[in-house]
């Protein structure tokens, strides 16, 4: 199938789902420019922001809970060029915390409602919006030419994850993926060197696209949908918090395990995305900070980032920050 892509300033109502749309700079002054990145000199220097305004492309696919917060904090930072791209769109429950999800944009789709709100934030940022999501057809538009990828893609949505991953891999791009689980957060770093997707899900693509399709058209096995729930739970929530006490009669994590193998829907707070998703984007910063920006005018003294099968973990109830795994 050709890709229909479609270059425009805004997105038309209604948009059309089979396209791409790809939102150009409508106010690409460079004094603008500097005026509202301003506030990020001093933590980074002036030389930084100037690379990171030409050069830095970042794709953030999944427009839910951390993606649309994480895309909006990388149009702030002042990147080159941003692409979104999510299949889903709203529903209710999505209100609690995701950043384009409100009472009027429920129906509507995840990635066309997250790009017009990123548009409102600032419009001088390049946007490529996919509403298909990441597939067979997408998967090398999305990635080629970005410089980082984060990974926040839904959680049953295995196939597009490994797909995302072995096209990532197959560019050298390198793919953040990071969570948000009670009060705390795992964030993975995959590189074209490190163990894969695939190797921490415990799936191939083709088995991973299966039981997508069979668990998104409702026709899985209660033992399908356990196998997928459980290889992503261990391979990307290693630590599985629990803040009651033992006796307690009801036990976040016993409740939250029965919900999503019944119901199919994990239970998130409002409050923890927003902590999660600057905790991702903080790391996004330093891995360009270290990787992506050459001649830099200062030398940080910040570690770097273990690649997977290492791990950050990090517990907001328990301020606990290490490393784990490997």
């Amino acid at each position: 199938m050709e890709l229909k892509i479609i270059p425009c300033d805004d997105i038309p109502d209604p948009p059309d789902l089979s396209a791409i749309y790809y939102l150009r700079s409508k106010n690409p002054d460079l004094d603008y420019y500097n005026r509202r990145t301003d506030r990020n000199i001093g933590w980074m220097t002036q030389k930084e922001q100037d690379q990171i305004h030409r050069n830095v492309k970042v794709g953030i696919s999944g427009c839910g809970g951390m993606g649309g917060l994480t895309g909006s904090i990388h149009i702030r930072l002042g990147v080159a060029e941003l692409r979104i791209a999510d299949p889903e769109r709203f529903d209710d429950s999505n209100i609690n915390r995701q950043a384009g999800a409100g009472r009027y944009t429920t129906g509507k789709s995840k990635a066309i409602e997250t790009a017009r709100m990123m548009r409102k934030i600032s419009d001088d940022v390049p946007i490529a919006v996919i509403p298909q999501g990441i597939c067979k057809e997408t998967a090398d538009y999305f990635v080629e030419g970005c410089s980082l990828i984060a990974d926040e893609i839904e959680f049953w949505a295995v196939g597009a994850r490994i797909l995302l991953h072995q096209t990532a891999r197959r560019y050298g791009v390198p793919v953040f993926n990071c969570n948000t689980v009670g009060l705390s957060t795992h964030l993975f770093l995959f590189t074209p060197t490190s163990q894969t997707m695939e190797e921490r899900l415990g799936l191939s693509l083709d088995e991973a696209m299966d039981l997508q399709e069979k668990i998104q058209s409702k026709k899985a096995s209660k033992s399908e949908v356990s196998r997928v729930m459980e290889s992503v739970r261990k391979g990307l929530v290693p630590e599985l918090p629990e803040y009651c006490d033992i006796n307690s009669i009801i036990l976040n994590r016993e409740f939250t395990l029965r919900r999503l193998l019944n119901e199919g829907r994990a239970s998130i707070l409002p409050t923890n995305p927003h902590m999660c998703s600057g905790f991702l984007a903080n790391h996004m910063l330093i891995y360009i900070w270290q990787n992506l920006v050459s001649d830099s005018d200062i030398t940080r003294i910040i570690p770097r980032i273990p690649a997977t099968p290492k791990y950050l973990f990090f517990d907001s109830a328990h301020i606990e920050p290490m490393i784990r795994g490997g």
